[in-house]
């Protein structure tokens, strides 16, 4: 065999790379917005998907658009998220991806912020991800390792009046997905995380404090002149997902068109 012919023998399938096929991939918020995109963009590359919502009905419509089976789950609870990989094991014999896009928000300045507020910012935003990783773990270290993704935000990485406790623990999600990577990866678990900006849920655009020109200053303060869209998150989910992003682990992936290295966001409780 010439020279030529050993490297061509050795080359990599890169377009193999990009298929998730015979993979079983768990969304934790599946129910709408950036969870059934990303419940779309995995299902499209080959994988099963199991969509998670704290509402069968949503969880079930989603998994129906994905041929994937759906399931009621509440993230926020040990003995549901238990109860729910452990029972994944009799459906499947491996696990090779969780998305958790859990996390809400409440914008109030540093001095305002009460013993109760950070509480339940604790418990909605990063008491989840700590949940996902324990749960998670087991059966995908049988299967050999796989993926763990959360969804932060760039409020974790700028600053943004009404924002601190919010970006605290976003942070916090990313620290616990470094850490984790260190510590799983000798299991061949992969941790990451995408922090998107401004997205156009409808959570987020249809409420009525985001007002047409609250979101055009954060249009024209973004250097790609639009707000992201569910796929545009979904898209790098998918990314780390892939046998392509085998070497990425505890990294942080900004989704937010150039948002983050230009202005921070406005809210609706951070506009004077």
């Amino acid at each position: 065999m010439s020279e030529a012919e050993a490297v061509a023998a050795t080359r990599t399938d890169y377009a193999a790379m990009l298929r998730l096929d015979g993979t079983v991939h768990v969304v934790l918020g599946a129910g709408q917005g950036i969870g059934r995109e990303a419940a779309l963009a995995l299902s499209a590359a080959g994988a099963t998907v199991v969509c998670v919502d704290l509402d069968l009905d949503r969880a079930e419509a989603v998994a129906a658009e994905v041929g994937g089976v759906g399931l009621a789950g509440d993230a926020l609870e040990r003995d549901s998220m238990t109860a729910l990989f452990g029972g994944l094991t009799t459906r499947f014999d491996r696990l090779d991806g969780v998305v958790d896009i859990i996390g809400m928000s409440q914008y109030k300045g540093v001095l305002e912020f009460t013993d109760e507020d950070l509480a339940w910012h604790r418990r909605f935003n990063l008491q989840h991800a700590l949940l996902t990783i324990q749960c998670a773990e087991p059966q995908m270290t049988a299967s050999g390792g796989g993926c763990v993704t959360f969804v932060t935000s760039i409020a974790a990485l700028t600053s943004a009046p009404m924002h601190a406790v919010y970006g605290l623990e976003k942070a916090g999600i990313m620290s616990l997905a470094r850490t984790a990577a260190v510590e799983l990866g000798p299991r061949g678990m992969r941790v990451n995380s995408v922090a998107p900006g401004l997205v156009r849920t409808p959570r987020q655009i249809e409420n009525p404090s985001w007002t047409p020109e609250l979101v055009q200053t954060n249009i024209d303060r973004t250097p790609l002149r639009r707000l992201a869209v569910p796929a545009d998150v979904a898209g790098a989910i998918l990314f780390l997902a892939l046998p392509i992003a085998g070497h990425i682990t505890g990294q942080a992936i900004v989704v937010d068109g150039g948002s983050s290295i230009t202005y921070s966001v406005e809210t609706p409780g951070s506009v004077a």
